[in-house]
């Protein structure tokens, strides 16, 4: 077989990968619109969304080295198609002036309060923070109880900027206008829940929900395979467990949509929703709200500390009886989640 030939073979093999990874990314486009519920492929290939898109990128790359422009063509198209996912993970910044804000509202699961060490050393480093940023409603999950420093004592260290409080296993509200109502959800067979707030904001009454859905189970799932096996837990075991918490959050996202539907004041939804923007979970719980990000952020939105912080998994939705100001994200390290902070201002007709 001639050189040529040889050069020919590897020519046309990398046709037909990089072929394939315009199927690859036209399926982890629709595996957004697709409940894992139908099927353990859907939450598998929405999950490699990013890995699939860098290979195409990197062969965007090398076909255009080569000059063969028709070929390119295809990992255009798969970056093209999933423009929405780097939008909601990327914004260049934005340097116009958006004005004046009615209400800046923050997201953290606070990890327990465990980040620094004890509960009160935590606790006292995310309430500066808080008090720095001006925030006017906070929104946290993994707000837990500890009898050495409990929920009360943490509101403390808040109330100078957000005096009222409203706390449920694990929830918590704190706000610098009154919470005139709210209401605690808890996932059935869950740990996972959402706490409603309804803050009056003037005369205008705001329906905020901190979201807290289900978790990916690896940590858990790591933590019993090593103790009852002495090692570490297989790849399959994780793919297994990464599917099955993907179908439960599915069937908490449409618990949480339908009460959203249902509202009629103003809605804010934030949280941690534990999935990515290539997720059915983001999209459905999105619906037609605004992701503050990909309106008014800048830079990468990744809020997950670990694994290379590559994972955006916290935000801020909200509906569009608002028009987004600003949308950032503090560079305290006080949790294994980043703080997630909107300043929103009201549309007035």
């Amino acid at each position: 077989m001639g050189r040529k030939t040889v050069s020919d073979l590897l020519t046309g093999l990398a046709v037909v990968f990089t072929a394939l990874l315009l199927v690859a990314a036209v399926l982890s486009w629709r595996a957004s619109f697709v409940s894992p519920e139908a099927g353990n492929f859907w939450a598998s290939i929405g999950l490699l969304m990013p890995v699939i898109l860098l290979l195409n990128l990197a062969a965007l790359v090398w076909w255009l080295l080569l000059r063969r422009w028709g070929v390119a063509l295809m990992p255009v198209a798969a970056l093209a198609l999933n423009l929405g996912y780097v939008s909601a993970m990327i914004q260049l910044p934005d340097f116009d002036d958006e004005g004046p804000h009615d209400i800046r509202v923050a997201t953290l699961n606070a990890y327990g309060f465990r980040r620094l060490g004890p509960p009160s050393v935590t606790a006292r480093a995310i309430a500066s923070m808080m008090n720095r940023e001006h925030i006017d409603v906070a929104c946290f999950q993994e707000f837990i109880d500890d009898r050495a420093f409990p929920p009360d004592s943490i509101a403390r260290l808040f109330a100078p900027q957000m005096p009222y409080f409203v706390y449920r296993a694990g929830q918590a509200v704190l706000s610098r206008f009154p919470i005139v109502y709210h209401r605690y959800v808890r996932f059935p067979d869950s740990g996972n829940d959402y706490l409603q707030a309804d803050v009056k904001v003037g005369d205008d009454t705001v329906r905020i929900f901190s979201v807290h859905l289900q978790t990916s189970g690896i940590s858990g799932l790591r933590q019993r395979f090593r103790k009852d096996h002495g090692r570490d837990v297989p790849v399959e075991r994780v793919i297994g467990e990464l599917e099955r918490n993907s179908r439960i959050r599915a069937q908490q996202v449409r618990e949480t949509r339908a009460v959203i539907d249902s509202t009629h004041y103003p809605v804010i939804v934030a949280g941690d929703f534990n999935d990515t923007p290539s997720s059915y979970t983001y999209r459905r719980l999105k619906g037609g709200m605004t992701d503050g990000f990909r309106a008014v952020g800048n830079g990468f939105g990744g809020t997950f500390r670990y694994l290379g912080g590559v994972l955006r998994i916290d935000y801020i939705f909200y509906d569009d009886r608002f028009a987004g100001v600003g949308y950032y994200m503090p560079q305290d390290d006080v949790s294994d989640h980043k703080a997630v902070v909107a300043e929103l201002r009201f549309r007035r007709i």
